[in-house]
């Protein structure tokens, strides 16, 4: 018989219909789903698409959303970061179509929009090239009945029960009695620079230390030091000599009140000190002493995930090589007999979709945490092994889980009519080929975002412990240098897959991108691909986002991060309506043609100063490719208009030039815009500055109007207004030139000048062009090319602009001036000398603090235009 804090659940369930069964191959495991064609042309019997009769035309959405995180669905699988609620993407759905139309998610993750569709009556096709990917959409899209789940699991641990109840047996302390291990902390061991005593992280005593520039911090030190009257620091960057059990929290099973009891190793109480040595550390060493009797994945880690950048500084290789290692061996034992049991009951696949949620939560990666509100402190993104980490028993934190998913199942009950409407399919999104032509009615997608996020490494404990595949990562959209995989080819894929997304989708619908990411030049690379593919993008004037309630510390406090997802809607145009606008074509008369080859030759050298003209040749040909064929020019000629030679001798050591030969590789030709030209580009990008700069200063204006109590406006909040408000977009990046016209606070905030000296000052820098002049400068050196002599500044020039990237939080741009700008010392006075000398210091000292303005995100080696990636 059921308890009473239960009952009323299993109750409501009596009166509830069944969940339907789904109809068979809606899923297919780690391989692309062979009924992917006939769904979709069943679609297309029972909604037919005539385009002389067709006359959808819905505007674009236009509302951002304000939710939350906090749901019984949502929590039933967090994935990564990123998920997207859906509650958030059925609005979009409920906006752009009607009941019985069908929704197309190339790239679907945990199956939000899936899930969103089904929901709002629609059907749905949820792709992703990762089988983990698609094993989670599938459960959040099939139905379960939440009673028939409680069940299963209760079958199950019945069944494992007799397997893993021994791996936490200990006593209780305070009555002798039968306990049970609720969690075990583990502590790495270090040793002490001064009485070289080993010492556990967990028992060393906090204090206060100073910075290297003498600021106050939070030390951890040698407690046998301490007692003795120093205070010396033990730091986690020196050499480790393992973890070891330092404190146990268990449940007693004989009555006592409260239940729960807590003992550590140096326990004050001798008797819960001997208790913790006696049935804790005994029963430790008793299962290190074992063969575990069940299957486990075993796989190469440092082959399976390459990607070092996961693995952060503080991440011991030689800790885990294995996957194995990733875990305690008793969790590893209980996980595995876990595993053993599910192959053989009833919902077999909804126990292990709970199953693979809780598998990180219960790996070494889990973090201790003083705040048992919140027990869960895994560092996401990232196979992070903390110094001090805690060990969950299995089977609770297994049975939390499903009492997550009955919830979630419950909420979810009221829509099963529309369950049956579902494909799910492990594939490429590049290639949609079963999916016909002007067959989809919305694309609602959450696309890769570059290398932040390396899906396929993070997903690989899943894949294997779900047995499924693990050999796809080749297919994988992402940027990971170390698998190969650059930002061309993540370019590459992704114009594959919004093609695909282009072809399926039918004329006049809407496919609404949701990403994130705070630089400009991907933003513009990916308007780029979308407008490659032929879609036009939405012109709304306001920024679309989906915000959340729950932040993140970073997400709140942080200067240059993503706080929301933001949300671009792109159209495919109906038929006969022109498509977007594209820079050559090939059809302009020899005039308007000139002006645009210029007009690509300017953008180039900008961007490559002193570059060789088959580069720039390159370039032009690049851009012609993509737009479309054009008529025969002279390139020489048209080059010559815009772009001045300077002839460069190749030196064949440091004194000697190399001699001419008949192939003339005795010098390199480099190429420069003409002074002409470049003053012209100037102003140019100077007007463009100053009308981005108006909108930002009213967007500011009325921020902190609407918010007096604070001082400024944070950069994300800016950046967002600039994404949507700022068409004619400058060339430079918006974190580059925002000094130019506004100051930053102590709160890393931006405010408009408060005095009409303020005015006057930021005037005064832009009429210099100084931070116009540093950054071409930094270019040439950037590039390695040389400076033509009209550009080269002298000593006092250098120092001047080494204490403007001081003032305006550029420490990067002055550190590298002061390094690599050939400033001479030596040219300078006395009292210049000291003053360049401390601007340097200063730089490089925020620098170390990971303060200062940074170049926003793009690209590796990519060139950034305005709002175009070249």
């Amino acid at each position: 018989m059921g308890t009473k804090q239960n009952g009323s659940r299993y109750q409501d369930d009596l009166f509830k219909s069944k969940a339907p069964k789904m109809p068979e191959g809606y899923y297919s495991g780690d391989k692309p789903n062979p009924n992917l064609r006939a769904f979709v042309e069943q679609h297309l019997k029972e909604r037919p698409y005539n385009p002389a009769t067709d006359n959808y035309d819905v505007p674009a959405f236009d509302k951002p959303i304000e939710t939350t995180k906090a749901t019984a669905i949502y929590n039933m699988h967090t994935y990564h970061q990123g998920k997207k609620p859906h509650d958030a993407i059925r609005q979009y759905i409920r906006h752009y179509t009607r009941v019985g139309d069908l929704v197309l998610d190339p790239f679907c993750g945990s199956g939000s929009t899936a899930l969103a569709a089904l929901m709002e009556g629609r059907k749905a096709i949820a792709i992703d090239r990762s089988p983990a990917a698609t094993f989670i959409s599938k459960n959040y899209c099939t139905p379960v009945d939440p009673s028939e789940l409680q069940q299963a699991f209760e079958d199950l641990k019945t069944r494992v029960e007799p397997d893993i109840s021994w791996l936490y047996e200990t006593r209780c302390d305070r009555c002798g009695g039968k306990a049970r291990t609720a969690h075990t902390v583990y502590s790495q061991v270090f040793q002490c620079p001064r009485c070289l005593e080993k010492v556990p992280l967990f028992d060393c005593v906090d204090a206060q230390g100073q910075t290297a520039s003498g600021k106050p911090k939070k030390i951890r030190v040698c407690p046998h030091c301490y007692d003795k009257g120093y205070l010396e620091e033990i730091r986690s960057t020196g050499d480790q000599f393992g973890a070891v059990p330092v404190l146990v929290s268990y449940v007693c099973e004989n009555g006592c009140t409260p239940a729960r009891g807590e003992r550590h190793h140096l326990d004050a109480n001798r008797v819960a000190r001997d208790y913790f040595s006696k049935y804790d550390l005994a029963k430790i060493e008793e299962i290190r002493t074992r063969e575990i009797p069940f299957a486990y994945p075993d796989a190469d880690l440092a082959k399976a995930i390459p990607y070092r950048m996961l693995f952060k500084k503080d991440f011991r290789p030689t800790s885990a090589t294995r996957l194995v290692d990733l875990f305690t061996k008793r969790n590893l034992w209980a996980l595995s007999a876990v595993r053993e049991g599910l192959r053989n009951c009833t919902l077999a696949d909804t126990l292990l979709f709970g199953f693979e949620a809780i598998l990180v939560n219960l790996s070494r990666m889990q973090g201790n945490t003083s705040d048992e509100r919140f027990p869960n402190n895994i560092m996401r993104g990232t196979y992070y092994l903390p110094q001090i980490m805690r060990e969950y028993a299995v089977l609770p934190w297994y049975q939390g889980k499903i009492r997550n998913l009955t919830d979630g199942y419950r909420k979810l009950s009221s829509q099963y009519d529309h369950y049956r409407s579902v494909l799910v399919s492990t594939q490429s999104a590049c290639n949609l080929g079963a999916v016909a032509n002007d067959s989809v009615d919305h694309v609602f997608t959450d696309p890769p975002y570059g290398d932040s996020v390396q899906y396929g490494e993070l997903n690989f404990v899943w894949e294997s412990w779900l047995e499924i595949g693990t050999d796809w990562h080749d297919d994988e959209i992402i940027v990971s240098p170390v698998r190969g995989k650059s930002e061309a080819d993540w370019a590459r894929m992704m114009r594959l897959a919004m093609s695909e997304c282009y072809r399926v989708l039918k004329p006049g619908r809407w496919l609404s991108l949701c990403y994130h990411d705070t630089s400009e030049g991907t933003w513009a690379l990916v308007q780029d691909i979308l407008a490659e593919a032929g879609f036009l993008v939405d012109t709304t004037k306001s920024a679309l986002f989906i915000d959340t309630k729950e932040k993140s510390f970073n997400q709140l406090n942080a200067d240059k991060v993503t706080k929301r997802d933001l949300v671009i809607n792109f159209r495919k145009p109906r038929l006969g309506e022109a498509g977007p606008e594209v820079t050559i074509t090939g059809d302009e008369d020899a005039r308007t043609f000139r002006e645009k080859v210029h007009a690509v030759v300017r953008d180039y050298l900008v961007g490559n100063p002193g570059s060789t003209k088959d580069h720039i040749y390159d370039e032009l040909v690049s851009r012609m490719v993509r737009a479309g064929q054009m008529e025969a020019h002279n390139f020489d000629e048209l080059l010559a208009q815009v772009a001045e030679p300077v002839q460069e001798p190749i030196h064949k050591n440091l004194f000697e030039k190399e001699p001419p030969n008949f192939f003339g590789t005795h010098e390199v030709v480099r190429w420069y815009l003409k002074e002409t030209e470049e003053a012209a580009v100037d102003a140019a990008e100077s007007a463009k500055e100053d009308a981005a700069a108006a909108s930002v200063g009213r967007f500011i204006a009325k921020q902190v109007a609407d918010r007096p109590w604070q001082q400024g406006v944070h950069y994300s909040d800016i950046f967002e207004h600039f994404v949507y408000a700022v068409k004619d977009k400058p060339r430079r990046p918006l974190a580059d030139w925002l000094l130019d016209y506004f100051y930053k606070t102590e709160d890393g905030t931006y405010r408009l000048p408060a005095t009409e000296a303020e005015r006057e000052a930021k005037a005064v820098v832009r009429a210099k062009g100084t931070s116009r002049q540093i950054k071409r400068y930094l270019s040439y050196l950037q590039e390695g090319v040389p400076v033509p002599a009209k550009e080269r500044p002298n000593d006092a020039t250098l120092a001047e602009w080494i204490r403007q990237c001081k003032r305006a939080g550029l420490y990067e741009q002055g550190k590298l001036l002061y390094e690599k700008g050939g400033l001479s010392l030596d040219g300078l006075s006395e009292e210049m000398q000291v003053g360049v000398e401390e601007d340097y210091q200063v730089c490089v000292r925020m620098l170390a603090r990971g303060g200062g303005e940074k170049e926003p995100g793009k690209p590796r080696g990519a060139k950034v235009r305005g709002d175009r990636l070249l």
